[in-house]
């Protein structure tokens, strides 16, 4: 399994553009693994959203995310592959932080 690390939790978003690309749902799953390593799905988003990103699991060249554990509607988290949620641009990254 690729590494995985805590990281400083900050702000993504589930949007209509991302939603169309991925037939209607970004599926989450329990562990950042696939089904046929053992995940077990927990929630199927069909609506946009915004959430938090907490741990990344990074590719096996540990430079970049390959999914991101996110944590939405106030309780509820669970991993969700990089591709399928929207960082926010710079700007407005370092805006959040002001």
């Amino acid at each position: 399994m690729f590494k995985t690390q805590q990281v400083e939790p900050y702000r993504v978003t589930i949007t209509k553009t991302i939603l169309k690309k991925w037939n209607g749902e970004v599926r989450v799953w329990d562990t950042p693994q696939s089904v046929v390593e053992g995940a077990t799905l927990l929630d199927k988003i069909t609506t946009p959203i915004e959430a938090k990103v907490v741990e990344e699991q990074l590719d096996m060249y540990g430079s970049l995310p390959q999914r991101f554990k996110i944590k939405y509607s106030r309780n509820k988290e669970g991993w969700v592959i990089a591709e399928m949620v929207s960082k926010p641009k710079v700007k407005e990254a370092a805006k959040a932080k002001s």
